[in-house]
C-alpha cells in the first residue's frame, strides 16, 4: 500500500513520514515525564500531589488548546500550527529544567500543555483528509504505532539519563530534541499540495461545531474517551512510583513504560486494521472492558519483575489503540474537513480524564498511603466507558464517501 502511495502521491508520503516522526518523538518525551515524579518531588521537598497536579494541568491544557490548534491547522496549515507548538514546548522544557519552586513546576507544565496540543490531532487530521475512509483508521493506527515506538525507544534512554547525569541535565536533551522537530513540521507543509479525498461541502467551522453539539453519537464518544485519558495518565504518571514503592529495581520503571510503548505498536495497528473491517464502536467496547479485566488481574497477582513486564506488555496492546477507532468515528460522522478540530474537542474530554487520573493518583496516595483506591476506580471506569460506546452509530458520512474514488 505504501509503495502505491509513493508512486501516486509523493506529497502525501512527505506528510505521512513527517507526521509519524513528529508523533513518535513527542510521544516518547511526553510519556517519559512520569520518571521525573520522585526526583522533582524530592528536589522541591514536596509530596507527590504537587507533581501530579502539574502533570494533570499539563494534560488539561493540552485538551483546552487542542481545538484551538486544530482550528488553526484547518484554517491555515498543519505546518504552521505544529511549528508554534514546537517552540512553546521548547520554552516549557527549558523552564522545567530550571525550576526552583512549585510555581515554576506548575507553570512549566501548563506551558508544555499548550505546546503539546499542536501535534497528534493535527497529524491525524492532515493524513485523514487525504485517504479513503476505509483506510483512515488503518493510517491512524500506523501514526499511533509510530508514537508508541518513540515511547519504547526514548523512555529507557531518559530513565538512564536521569540516573546517570541528573534529572535537570536530562531535560536539556529534551530541549535539543524538541528543536529538531521543526524539520518534521516542514514536511507537514506538503499537506497543502494534497487534494482532499472528500469534496468540500461548504460547511463553516461554526456549522460544524453546531452539528457536533447536537449529535448524540459524538457526545457518547466524547464522554467515553474521558476514561482513556484517566487510565493512560494515571498509569503513565504513577506506575514508576508505584513500582518503586514495591521495592523493585529502578530499571523496571523505564522498561515497563517502554514495553507499553512497544506493544502498543501492535495494538494500534491491530485496532486500525480491525476498525476498517468491523464496527468501530465494538472495537472500543472490547478495549475498555479488557483494560478493566487486566487491572483486576494485575492487582491480584504477586508483584515482581515478571508480573510487571507481562502486565505492561498486555496493557500496551490496549494503551492508545482507542485513538484509531475514535478518530475514525469522528470522520465517519462529520467527514474529514474539520477532523482536527473535532478530534481536539474529543481530546479535551480525554484530557479532563487525564487531569483527574494524574491529580487524584497523587492526592489519594498522599491521603491513603497507597494506590489501591485508584486501581479500583480505573476498573470501574473501564466497564462504564464500554457501556457508553455500545449505543454509538456512525456511518452517515462514510456511506456518502464510499461512492468516491481515491487510490490511497
Amino acid at each position: 500500500m505504501l509503495f502505491q502511495i509513493l508512486q501516486t502521491n509523493r506529497s502525501f508520503v512527505f506528510t505521512f513520514v513527517g507526521g509519524c516522526s513528529l508523533v513518535m518523538i513527542t510521544f516518547g518525551m511526553t510519556h517519559s515525564l512520569g520518571l521525573y515524579l520522585i526526583p522533582i518531588s524530592n528536589h522541591l521537598n514536596a509530596g507527590r500531589e504537587i507533581f501530579s497536579l502539574a502533570m494533570a494541568l499539563q494534560v488539561l491544557f493540552v485538551g483546552i488548546a487542542a481545538p484551538i490548534f486544530g482550528g488553526f491547522a484547518d484554517r491555515f496549515s498543519p505546518a504552521k500550527a505544529t511549528s508554534v507548538g514546537i517552540l512553546i514546548l521548547v520554552i516549557s522544557r527549558f523552564w522545567m529544567a530550571n525550576i526552583d519552586s512549585q510555581f515554576d513546576l506548575i507553570g512549566s507544565f501548563i506551558l508544555g500543555g499548550f505546546g503539546g496540543a499542536g501535534f497528534l490531532g493535527i497529524v491525524l487530521g492532515a493524513v485523514g483528509k487525504s485517504v479513503n475512509p476505509s483506510n483512515r483508521s488503518l493510517f491512524a493506527g500506523i501514526i499511533m504505532a509510530a508514537g508508541s515506538f518513540g515511547q519504547f525507544i526514548i523512555t529507557p534512554i531518559i530513565n538512564t539519563l536521569i540516573h546517570n547525569i541528573g534529572w535537570a541535565t536530562s531535560l536539556y536533551y529534551i530541549v535539543y530534541i524538541s528543536l529538531s522537530l521543526l524539520i518534521c513540521s516542514y514536511f507537514l507543509s506538503f499537506s497543502g499540495r494534497i487534494k482532499p479525498f472528500s469534496e468540500d461541502s461548504g460547511q463553516t467551522i461554526t456549522q460544524a461545531l453546531k452539528e457536533a453539539a447536537a449529535n448524540k453519537n459524538f457526545k457518547l464518544l466524547t464522554i467515553g474517551f474521558f476514561v482513556c485519558g484517566f487510565h493512560v495518565t494515571f498509569v503513565g504518571t504513577h506506575l514508576p512510583a508505584f513500582l518503586e514503592d514495591q521495592n523493585l529495581p529502578y530499571w523496571i520503571s523505564g522498561w515497563a513504560l517502554a514495553l507499553i510503548g512497544l506493544f502498543n505498536i501492535v495494538g494500534t495497528l491491530m485496532s486500525g486494521y480491525l476498525s476498517g473491517r468491523i464496527t468501530k464502536k465494538n472495537v472500543l467496547c472490547a478495549i475498555y472492558s479488557l483494560r478493566s479485566i487486566l487491572f483486576i488481574l494485575f492487582i491480584l497477582s504477586p508483584m515482581n519483575e515478571i508480573s510487571v513486564l507481562v502486565f505492561s506488555s498486555i496493557l500496551g496492546l490496549l494503551w492508545l489503540s482507542t485513538v484509531p477507532p475514535t478518530n475514525g468515528i469522528i470522520a465517519d460522522i462529520f467527514g474529514p474537513k474539520y477532523t482536527s478540530m473535532l478530534f481536539g474537542i474529543t481530546l479535551l474530554s480525554h484530557n479532563i480524564g487525564s487531569f483527574l487520573g494524574s491529580w487524584l493518583g497523587g492526592r489519594i496516595f498522599d491521603y491513603a498511603g497507597s494506590y489501591d483506591y485508584m486501581w479500583l476506580i480505573c476498573i470501574a471506569l473501564g466497564f462504564i466507558s464500554s457501556a457508553f460506546h455500545f449505543p454509538i452509530k456512525a456511518d452517515s458520512f462514510e456511506q456518502i464517501s464510499k461512492s468516491q474514488e481515491n487510490p490511497i
